[in-house]
């Protein structure tokens, strides 16, 4: 096949939203499929490149070089570096990643490419793209990188992004060594908040050692070691996350704007590593809801946030918005998933949105073109669009293919020019094949899964996965429409072709058929027949022998319990007839309208190997891809089938193999002309072979294999293209023949076979276009009415044979009708359902006819029966005559039953099984119960301790530490008498000073030392380590063991008492009985309704009841199975038989009835309730008729009743005292038990005190242990951190060492190349000494002129927009940049003109100046460009310096931090923490709201406060002794004092008393009173006076009374007229004071108006009028000063007469 010539790619089609970048200023390319598409956007001229690799990894432009690069994917990939436009190979880097690269970038001004490898390495490489040598590289951590870009300003600077975290890389340069140097970014959380490491912590009690704190980083706390504990962060709030880093853009000064996936932006300078978030919505989203929550928590409805737009009125930005980003000059475009263009201003404090753009598509990427004037924007719905800067709000479509994955691939008819392809997603795409453009599109907006183009007209059939054919017309290409749908197949039609001469359309599915469509307009694509096939279809092929003969038709599929995965394990042919649409009924068997086999000839084989793909050709050959040989078979199918379906003759072996695709899958097809075989494989390569050649092939790599390979293929008809799809990657390849001269002649029949088959079907295919035009547009509204109409019949509220039944009458089934949308089996069964009833009707008519009577009869038999004696009654079921059905049904029923009873019984099981492991682990294992006691008379409650068994590694453990504890203390002790030995003779003389102390201890600690009460309940141990001598961690954990035997046997001591209570119970309850069967007895006897009392132990006392279900808690009916039900009614029938036999002849207690009343013995109650006879004449005769026999009989008779009546009454008052005596026993003996509950309740609570103090205590140790645990880990920590920056720093030296001595090497080189430069400076005047000296100068002067600025050379109409709209701007070219010596002797060009020679100089001189001059600034560019690098060596051997101190710092620390933990760790051991049990009046500090602070107390001898308390109560009692007796000698004074005032003060009464006789005078009164005697008369005249005149007070009184009340009536008259008067007035005063506020407003309106007109003119005029009164006053000031100065001349010249005035 490789004779006929080779395949090229024409074009391809494609873009997945992928990176579309400027490569010039009017060139965008982009990645697309295995191929990098180029398209100029002035000219829409589109160019291919195809990968020289393994397909197309990572993808990277450069505009301002014009270079791309890309990687292969393979193992071991390589990096390909090409220049624009020629698309000349650069340079290939190899040997860098090992199975992927992620990301590519190149500098925008310096021959370096950075790149980012994925699995397993994960590194980031520098190379060099002009010799492809690897500079660098560095480990990265185990991310893939989704970002890269250089600094476009500092090459220097590497930004790498990754889903997690950001990195800036530094790359640090010496000469030709290179180095990379991370500095990552500590990135805030999504609320704003910076991450500091222990902010998130897991909450524990901080550790207080005295006054000192540990603090220990969060990885020594999670007890972390290595690399991890340097990565650790220490969040452990799951609700609290990281922003998510989505896409980034550099500054112009270097720093980095970063988009979040949340909404954020956040700005981070590189140098200094600060971020500052920008922009944060999802915070103002979080508090938005956490306010609304409340009241939304009150209305009970959900919160609502308004998204539209911030508080601050700005526009919110919502997430996904930072997809993509980049810089201009106007500002930052980022795009996102809700397809707006967003043009922010991040100049301000605030961002905002000064431009948007509506794309209507999600945006992937955004890149500016070198001059910043167009913008491309690329969308993953296969769009690509540009934004011009100068016209903003509006962006042009370039390209729009509507990206998704190709499920169907076919040539329209006639077969040359187009090709129509359909998406996944239902869009169907006409393609021009010789200009590769899209003509025309159809969305058919359902999922698609295949496609076939009809030979016979222009129309294409589409599968869906709905079941649905879809008949599109495609005549007029620009606008193509549906003309039929069709519901075939019930699942997704995965295959659908036509044959040769487009007469049939098969399809093929899952549902197990093919089906024969007719494929003509004519016949309205009517479906013609069907045959089955029993599996899951692979491939559907057809071919056609001759001319209108039947078609071969050959199906591949995989038996239905086999894996669909491995390919087809069967195959089936068979031949469609030629005539079947006019003979249908010929061939078909049944209205199901399927194939007789025989008819059509239907094989069945078995392939010897499961295969993918098929094609049959002529000759009964069929071509296939095995699954597991890398081959292409050719199988030639038999003409008869096999006699046996599995046997060795029904497998087919292949003929011919021939090496094919290295991955398992693939599809096959033939070429139109049936001599080329085309394989496409999941490897991406596409095979083309002849069939008379099958070993030699044509091969192009088509697709990638990461996307799956090729899964679609079609030749053209004329074969001279062979077009392509891929699984997963969406593009569309088209390849055309390049063919040799050999080839030349080959292709000659495949182009007479497509010009015949053009003029055979050029006259069937116009008929059969004219009749579809004629067709009218599909529309689904005609089938969602039918569906709704069909759905709203089959809708009754009540069944028509229900009515009937009830109405006795005969019921006809109606005729069924398609519900939904049918398939056409379905119709067509129901089609035959209509058939049967047509022809079987009257039939069917006598038979509801005969059943209708026979159920009367039966009816009426049955109602005669239930009147009928019960003797002579029949079963229900004794009428039933359809045993058969009714056994069908009970078997139904009892399946059915037996079905839910297995539920039932796994359910059950499953609850048996959980309640088997609750009982195992909660009851079982217990070796004391959980159980509680109760009190009778109230609602205490007791309960125990439920308690495990321990352990036999607990009992071993504390076997262990008890023996160990007693070993220590047998030491302790013979260590203690051999040192008191020795000390006991230096200690006789000395008096003995702690024997107070010693007698208080006598070597057992008291409880307030322990810091418990455990050794008063059962607790004590002599094994317990004292608190004060806990300083190794051995001694902690045996302190613990200890003390969790304490809790333990405090535990069993307490419940020896509970279960000596609860015993106690259980006797009293029982003791309750036995009172109760008397008290019930004596109840009796009295007729009383008390209610009896009887105490009982519920499931909270007896939790074993729980365990037990009993039959009454059980509410609903046992099932009872047949045999159960047998066994007890044969139980039943034993229990009858005895008590019939105990009801027989019984000697024994005939005798006992007859003798003795049926008693043993007789009872002094039984009597007493016995009344006495009473005589028959008492009741038959009068009293008077009495004898007086009978007389005294009745007297005898009443004596009986009353003596028996009152010995009823005193056995009643025994029986009273008896009941109360027994309720009052009851009553003391249960009010006992509850006094001895509630004892038993208060040790409860002591020894629940008592074991949280030894659980303190065990607390405390635990939390040692931790912090001794912690320390340990950070002190391995910081240990490993010191190697490993000895590591370093061993490193950092030699590389310090290293750098010194290339600085100095180059140093000597850079000299010597000053020196030579300058010396070609000094020789310039030798090498023209042959001409004159003035000409010499001028020469000098020439040769010492140089170029202005080098900057790259630009477009001019390109330059001035580079200029303004390039936000980095334009940099100067460096010495040490490509192509710099290049654009300098470029501009020199211009000053060797030789217009620019002088006169007097000669041309051949003035050459000579100029190529010395060339040579010159070629020494000095080689002088700048050392310089430079000498400047780079300096700052990395600083660097390296820099890094040689921070190491030595950093050990340093390192140390100072290991000998400060170590010296907390001796603190934290030695200073022990130690639980006292102290009384309330032994704590004298304050106590806090909950626990007191003891961190400012200390702890004394209690000696030492009793010692101190009787020296102050001594001093007291002194004091007081001494305030007493001056008590006492001041209250003497006190009392002479008072006795000297007494005396003095009687002393001034009798001198007063003296005074006042003397000084008295006789007045009138008083002489009246001497004379008169009679003072009781003028006593009475008074009184009488008196009382007139109170008497004409009161009338007075009371006539000012009257005119105050007249006068007060008039005033409150007056009052309430001025109140009207007022309101009035108020009323009035509102109008006016709106009025005033009106014209208040206007003139504040005026005035407002009048001071922005005249207010500059004002102020004009004020600041003049101040000017003039400044100058006024100045003048004013100086001719003062004037007149002064000639005054006093004048003074001076003439003599003074006269004084002056002043």
């Amino acid at each position: 096949m490789d004779e006929i010539g080779s395949l090229d790619i024409s074009w391809v089609q494609g873009y997945n939203g992928s990176n579309a970048t400027f490569i010039n200023q009017t060139t965008i390319c982009y990645p697309c499929g295995n191929f990098i598409k180029f398209l100029d956007i002035s000219s829409n001229d589109e160019a291919i490149h195809s990968s020289p690799g393994e397909g197309i990894g990572a993808f990277t432009v450069c505009g301002t070089q014009h270079v791309l690069a890309f990687s292969e994917n393979c193992l071991s990939p390589r990096i390909f570096i090409y220049t624009y436009p020629s698309l000349t190979e650069k340079v290939v880097c190899k040997d860098g990643a090992q199975l992927e690269y992620c990301a590519l970038s190149i500098s925008n001004s310096h021959p370096y490419l950075i790149s980012c490898s994925g699995v397993p390495d994960f590194s980031i490489m520098l190379w060099n793209m002009n010799s492809g040598e690897l500079l660098c590289k560095a480990a990265m951590d185990l991310l893939s990188c989704t970002g890269l870009s250089f600094n476009p300003t500092d090459w220097h600077k590497v930004c790498c992004l990754t889903d997690e975290q950001l990195t800036v890389w530094t790359i640090q340069q010496a000469d030709t060594k290179y180095l990379l140097v991370p500095s990552k970014i500590n990135l805030p959380f999504e609320d704003g908040n910076s991450l500091s490491p222990g902010d998130d912590l897991i909450n524990r009690p901080g550790s207080k050692i005295g006054n000192h704190d540990i603090i220990l980083p969060p990885a020594a706390i999670a007890g972390l070691i290595g690399d991890i504990a340097d990565t650790f962060d220490g969040n452990f709030n799951e609700n609290k996350r990281q922003v998510q880093p989505s896409s980034h853009c550099w500054t112009p000064s270097g720093d980095l704007y970063l988009g979040c996936g949340g909404g954020q932006l956040l700005l981070i300078n590189t140098e200094t590593f600060d971020v500052k978030m920008l922009n944060n919505d999802i915070g103002k989203r979080q508090t938005a809801f956490t306010n609304k929550r409340t009241e939304s928590s009150i209305l009970k409805m959900p919160p609502v946030i308004d998204e539209s737009a911030s508080d601050d009125g700005r526009q919110r930005l919502g997430d996904g918005v930072f997809s993509c980003m980049a810089l201009h000059r106007d500002g930052l475009y980022i795009g996102g998933e809700d397809g707006i263009l967003r043009c922010l201003d991040v100049t301000g404090n605030v961002v905002q949105v000064s431009d948007s753009c509506p794309i209507d598509s999600p945006i992937t990427s955004l890149n500016w073109s070198p001059n910043y004037a167009k913008l491309a924007i690329g969308s993953s719905k296969g769009s690509l669009n540009l934004y011009d800067s100068s016209n903003s709000g509006t962006t042009d479509l370039v390209l729009d293919t509507h990206f998704g994955n190709f499920v169907g691939l076919d040539m329209l008819n006639p077969g040359v020019q187009h090709c129509v392809t359909v998406r996944e997603d239902g869009e169907l795409q006409i393609w021009s094949v010789e200009d590769h453009q899209l003509v025309g599109s159809l969305p058919l907006a359902v999922q698609c899964c295949s496609l076939a183009s009809s030979p016979s007209s222009h129309s294409v059939a589409v599968g869906t996965l709905s079941g649905h054919i879809y008949v599109i017309e495609v005549t007029n290409m620009d606008n193509p429409r549906i003309v039929q749908r069709l519901r075939v197949h019930q699942h997704a039609v995965m295959h659908i072709t036509y044959d040769t001469e487009g007469r049939y359309l098969f399809s093929g599915s899952d549902d197990g058929h093919v089906y024969v469509i007719d494929a003509r307009p004519s016949n309205k694509f009517q479906v013609l027949a069907q045959t089955a096939i029993d599996g899951h279809i692979e491939s559907v092929s057809t071919h056609t022998a001759e001319k209108h003969g039947s078609v071969r038709v050959v199906v591949t599929y995989t038996a239905l319990d086999a894996d669909i995965n491995i390919g087809a394990t069967k195959i089936t042919q068979f031949d469609v007839p030629s005539d079947l649409n006019d003979n249908v009924s010929k061939y078909c068997t049944s209205l199901k309208m399927d194939l007789v086999e025989d008819s059509i000839n239907k094989l069945n084989f078995n392939l010897n190997e499961s295969s993918h793909g098929g094609a049959v050709t002529a000759d009964r050959k069929f071509f296939t891809l095995p699954h597991y040989s890398k081959q292409l078979h050719e199988i030639r199918i038999p003409e008869e089938a096999p006699k046996k379906a599995n046997n060795k003759a029904s497998y087919l072996q292949p003929q011919k193999m021939c090496p094919n695709h290295e991955l398992a899958g693939g599809v096959v097809t033939m070429s139109p002309h049936h001599q080329w075989v085309a394989s496409g494989g999941s490897d991406g390569q596409v095979h083309v072979r002849e069939l008379s050649q099958l070993d030699r092939r044509v091969s192009v790599h088509a697709h990638s294999f990461h996307s799956g390979g090729v899964s679609r293929m079609c030749f053209s008809r004329d074969g001279m293209y062979l077009l392509t799809c891929g699984v997963g990657d969406g593009v569309l390849t088209c390849y055309s023949w390049n063919f040799s001269a050999t080839g030349k002649g080959k292709v000659t029949s495949a182009i007479e076979s497509a010009r015949s088959h053009k003029t055979a079907l050029h006259a069937i295919c116009k008929r059969e276009d004219d009749i579809m035009f004629a067709i009218p547009d599909w529309s689904p509204l005609d089938a969602v009415s039918r569906e709704a109409t069909s759905d709203t019949i089959g809708h009754q509220p009540k069944s028509p044979r229900t009515l009937a039944m009830e109405a006795d009458q005969i019921y006809v089934t109606p005729t069924p009708t398609p519900k939904g949308d049918p398939t056409w089996m379905e119709l067509k069964i129901l089609e035959a359902i209509r058939e049967e009833d047509k022809e079987f009707t009257e039939q069917k008519k006598n038979l509801r006819t005969e059943i209708r009577d026979l159920r009367r009869k039966i009816q009426s038999m049955m109602k005669e029966n239930d009147v009928l004696p019960e003797i002579e009654r029949l079963e229900r079921h004794e009428f039933n005559l359809d045993t058969e059905d009714q056994s069908r049904l009970q078997a139904e029923g009892d399946s059915q039953v037996q079905q839910v009873r297995e539920e039932i019984d796994f359910g059950n099981l499953a609850k048996n099984y959980l309640q088997e492991m609750i009982k195992n682990e909660c009851w079982d294992s217990m070796c004391v119960k959980g159980r509680c006691t109760k009190a009778f008379h109230s609602n205490l409650e007791v309960s125990n301790y439920p308690m495990r068994q321990r352990t036999k590694e607990e009992k071993a453990e504390l076997a262990f530490v008890t023996k160990l504890r007693q070993i220590e203390i047998a030491e302790i002790t013979a260590r203690k008498e051999i040192t008191e030995a020795q000390s006991k003779q230096s200690n006789k003389t000395e008096p003995e000073e702690g024997d107070d102390e010693s007698v208080e201890g006598d070597g057992v600690e008291q409880p307030s030392m322990t810091g418990s009460l455990g050794a008063e309940y059962g607790g004590g141990s002599d094994y317990f380590y004292s608190q004060f001598e806990l300083h190794t961690r051995q001694q902690e954990r045996n302190q613990i063991i200890l003390l969790q035997d304490a809790v333990y046997r405090i535990k069993v001591a307490f419940n020896s008492e509970f279960d000596e209570v609860y015993r106690q119970k259980e006797q009293e309850i029982a003791r309750i009985e036995e009172r109760n069967t008397r008290i019930s007895k004596i109840l009796k006897d009295l007729n009383s309704t008390e209610e009896l009392w009887k105490p009982e132990m519920d499931e909270d006392e007896k939790p074993e009841k729980l365990l037990i279900v009993e039959d009454k808690e059980v509410k609903v009916k046992k099932f009872v199975t047949p045999e159960q039900q047998a066994k007890l009614d044969e139980e039943a029938k034993v229990e009858e038989q005895r008590r019939l036999l105990e009801k027989g002849d019984n000697d024994l207690q005939r005798g006992r009835d007859m003798m003795m009343g049926g008693v043993l013995e007789v009872k002094k109650e039984d009597e007493l309730k016995k009344d006495v006879p009473q005589p028959t004449f008492i009741v038959n005769k009068p009293q008077e008729e009495w004898s007086e026999d009978e007389l005294k009989i009745a007297k005898e008779y009443e004596r009986k009743v009353k003596e028996l009546n009152e010995e009823r009454e005193k056995y009643k008052k025994t029986l009273e005292a008896e009941l109360k005596k027994l309720q009052t026993i009851i009553s003391d003996t249960t009010s006992n038990f509850d006094d001895k509950l509630v004892d038993l309740f208060l040790k409860k609570i002591k020894v629940e005190m008592v074991i949280f103090q030894e659980e303190l205590k065990i607390l405390r140790l635990n939390f040692s242990l931790l912090i001794e645990e912690e320390l340990s880990t950070r002190q391995e920590e910081l240990l490993r951190q010191l190697e490993d920056i000895k590591a370093r720093k061993s490193v950092t030296v030699q590389a310090v060492g290293l750098a010194k001595n290339k600085v100095e090497e180059y140093r000597d080189t850079y000299d010597i190349r000053v020196a030579e430069d300058k010396v070609m400076d000094k020789n310039f005047r030798r090498e023209f000494n042959d001409v004159n000296a003035l000409i010499v100068d001028q020469l000098y002067k020439f040769y010492r002129r140089r170029p202005r600025g080098h900057r790259r050379i630009h477009h001019a109409d390109s330059q001035a927009s580079c200029v303004n709209n390039n936000p980095y701007g334009e940099r100067p070219l460096s010495a040490r940049q490509p192509g710099t010596l290049d654009i300098i002797l470029k501009q020199l060009d211009e000053f060797d003109d030789p217009s620019h020679m002088p006169e007097e100089v000669e041309p051949s001189v003035w050459r000579r100046m100029c190529a010395a001059r060339r040579l010159k600034v070629k020494s000095e560019h080689e002088v700048k460009a050392q310089a430079l690098t000498l400047a780079d060596m300096n700052a990395f051997l600083q660097l390296r310096q820099d890094e040689d101190e921070k190491l030595k710092r950093e050990m340093d620390d390192t140390m100072d931090e290991l000998n400060q933990l170590r010296e907390t760790s001796m603190r934290f051991n030695c200073n022990l923490e130690v639980q006292f049990l102290l009384k309330q009046g032994q704590v004298e500090i304050d106590s806090g709201k909950f626990i007191p602070n003891y961190c400012d107390s200390i702890l004394i001898h209690r000696g030492v406060v009793e010692d101190l308390n009787g020296t102050i109560r001594q001093l007291g009692e002194q004091k007081i002794a001494a305030m007493t007796e001056s008590k006492d000698f001041r209250k003497g004074i006190h009392i002479l004092e008072w006795e000297h005032k007494k005396m003095v003060m009687q002393i001034q009464d009798l001198l007063n008393k003296a005074k006042d006789i003397q000084m008295l005078k006789v007045s009138r009164q008083i002489q009246d009173f001497l004379h008169n005697e009679d003072h009781e008369a003028k006593k009475q005249q008074e009184i009488s006076t008196l009382e007139q005149t109170l008497e004409n007070q009161r009338a007075h009184h009371e006539k000012n009374v009257k005119e105050k009340k007249s006068s007060l009536s008039t005033l409150r008259k007056i009052i309430h007229r001025k109140e009207h008067e007022n309101k009035k007035v108020e009323g009035e005063l509102q109008e006016m004071v709106v009025s005033v506020s009106e014209r208040k407003h206007i003139n504040e309106v005026n005035a407002l108006a009048r001071d922005e007109t005249g207010a500059e003119k004002r102020m004009k005029d004020i600041v003049q009028r101040r000017k003039l009164v400044d100058l006024a006053k100045a003048q004013a000031q100086e001719v003062a000063v004037l007149r002064a100065e000639v005054e006093r001349l004048r003074m001076r010249t003439f003599p003074a007469l006269v004084q002056v005035e002043r």
